[in-house]
């Protein structure tokens, strides 16, 4: 048996649900109970969280058999790309290694995988079985944040991340969650650090979940994930340069170091406010309720919804401004 993201199994055929979004990638989770401590995580050790959900999504099982009678009408349904989460085994990768194997021996889709790696040689190991991209996930902005919220050295996860990175160029990429005590700062500081090594970064925004130590806590304010957003967009277009970005005290941006025309012109299309990561990933409503905030759109943007971020935006950088 297999969790499967509620919505990918929809795409799958696995599942008769009526859905205002889908997703372009088919999303697949390993294993029950995590040896990770996340406190925002519901699958992590020490949580009370139900175990299948991860982050606002609910994941059913299904059989192996199932899996492969829906794989093989995927593309059909728009899925480009399968993504694995695997939780941090007993067995260290060898699940994940196993299930790998067993996806590309039916499928010819580009495949992810997000899981806990203790050094480069696993990962290419798991390069070799058929990965496409592995993701270590960072998660917490700041090495205090990480420590508190994590466990562990950032420090130590960076530095195997950097390391991957430079000796398997392009195949890297990275988690970053908005709203764990980081500064705006900090959090494109290592955006840019992450980017010039050649790491992809997704970006999401902090959901407070039933069940996890941290389900009192708040989502990041909007204006202020906008401009974390816009400003991932910028660096990694190369439309801008974080040496040219302007924080005041408080760590809070006020300004790319942009003409306000400039800036208006390169995020006119919507596109900074989409889901990032991996190439054909959209995660609807991974971080949002239907009907409430977006942070990641998972869809090109509406003509009202490119001019409503693109105000909160320009209007938070107006207000810093003048307060700076």
């Amino acid at each position: 048996m297999i969790r499967i993201s509620a919505g990918s199994a929809v795409c799958l055929g696995l599942k008769a649900n009526k859905m205002d979004a889908y997703p372009t990638t088919a999303y697949f989770l390993s294993g029950n109970s995590c040896r990770m401590g996340c406190s925002f995580c519901p699958q992590s050790m020490g949580n009370n969280g139900a175990l299948n959900r991860l982050g606002r999504v609910n994941w059913p099982e299904f059989s192996w058999e199932q899996v492969k009678e829906g794989l093989s009408r995927a593309e059909k349904n728009g899925i480009r790309r399968i993504c694995l989460q695997s939780v941090r085994h007993e067995e260290g990768i060898d699940p994940a290694l196993e299930l790998i194997e067993k996806f590309k021996d039916i499928s010819n889709l580009p495949l992810s995988l997000s899981a806990w790696i203790k050094d480069q040689q696993e990962a290419a190991a798991l390069f070799k079985a058929g990965a496409d991209r592995i993701s270590v996930a960072i998660d917490a902005i700041n090495p205090e944040g990480y420590q508190r919220f994590k466990g562990g050295s950032q420090e130590e996860r960076l530095g195997l991340l950097f390391d991957c990175a430079r000796n398997l160029p392009g195949k890297m990429s990275t988690h970053l969650i908005c709203g764990l005590g980081e500064s705006e700062n900090e959090a494109l500081g290592l955006v840019d650090r992450l980017l010039k090594a050649g790491v992809t970064v997704a970006l999401f925004a902090f959901v407070p979940l039933k069940g996890t130590l941290l389900e009192g806590g708040t989502s990041p304010p909007v204006d202020s994930y906008r401009r974390v957003q816009a400003g991932l967009y910028l660096l990694r277009k190369k439309l801008a340069e974080f040496n040219c970005f302007k924080f005041n005290e408080q760590g809070r941006l006020i300004s790319f170091g942009l003409p306000e025309t400039d800036l208006q012109r390169f995020l006119a299309t919507g596109a900074a406010f989409q889901t990032s990561g991996c190439p054909g990933c959209n995660r609807p409503y991974y971080n949002e309720r239907p009907g409430g905030i977006i942070y990641n759109y998972h869809r090109a943007l509406s003509a009202s919804e490119r001019e409503a971020a693109l105000t909160t935006l320009i209007k938070s950088l107006q207000k810093s401004s003048n307060l700076s």
